[in-house]
């Protein structure tokens, strides 16, 4: 499919813009409120991000696109596995970096997130799940179909790039404005990686492997 064609139609973007408010306000929520355990919360984000997941591939399917037209570049070969393995280990290296620096130029803060982080083995099996799905689901949305959606109705591949990064991290506003800052250069780093390969796999590796990390220690 060619990648200057939308996945889905522009009512079915501005439903998904819709999602993204809801899961934003119900992450705020959840971040004043938090439930008393932290399974509840885990699986909460969870149905939360398989129900865009949802959306989004029952959007892309309406207008006869499946789920590969979402991921992008497979893998055909055993050499296209372990390109994407060490692009997502690069990937890692230059969010790391990206985070660091930005964390520098901001200063520091408090994390706004230690209502959701596991505290005992039991809470960080379920955290792995919580983000190896937040990783699948949200490269599928943001990175799979937002960034293609955007590239299509501006036809501009930049302005797509920085457009859902920045929608990504306005989703994070509970975290607080420096997080969010943040969380969009993240967004700027797996979004180019994903335009320079045209698949979102080394990102949703990345992604994932970021999430577990970052939940198992400490943020």
């Amino acid at each position: 499919m060619n990648n200057n064609q939308p996945l889905a139609s522009g009512r079915h973007l501005f439903g998904f813009f819709l999602i993204l408010a809801g899961i934003a306000t119900a992450s705020w929520l959840m971040a004043r409120h938090p439930f008393s355990h932290r399974f509840l919360i885990y699986l909460a984000l969870i149905a939360m991000e398989l129900l865009r997941l949802w959306y989004v591939i029952a959007g892309a399917h309406a207008h006869g696109n499946g789920l590969m037209n979402i991921v992008g570049r497979g893998w055909s070969t055993w050499r296209d596995g372990a390109r994407d393995c060490l692009l997502a280990i690069g990937t890692i290296g230059v969010v790391a970096v990206t985070a660091r620096a930005l964390v520098f130029l901001l200063g520091s803060w408090s994390p706004d997130t230690a209502f959701m982080l596991p505290t005992n083995f039991g809470e960080s099996t379920g955290w792995i799940v919580l983000s190896i799905t937040g990783g699948i689901c949200e490269e599928v949305a943001y990175r799979g179909y937002l960034q293609r959606q955007l590239r299509a109705f501006t036809s501009s591949l930049p302005v797509a790039v920085c457009l859902q990064a920045v929608a990504f991290g306005a989703v994070h506003l509970y975290q607080g404005w420096k997080p969010v800052i943040v969380i969009v250069g993240i967004g700027l780093v797996l979004g180019s990686v994903t335009a320079w390969r045209r698949s979102i796999i080394p990102g949703t590796i990345a992604h994932s492997i970021l999430d577990i990390l970052g939940g198992l220690l400490g943020g």
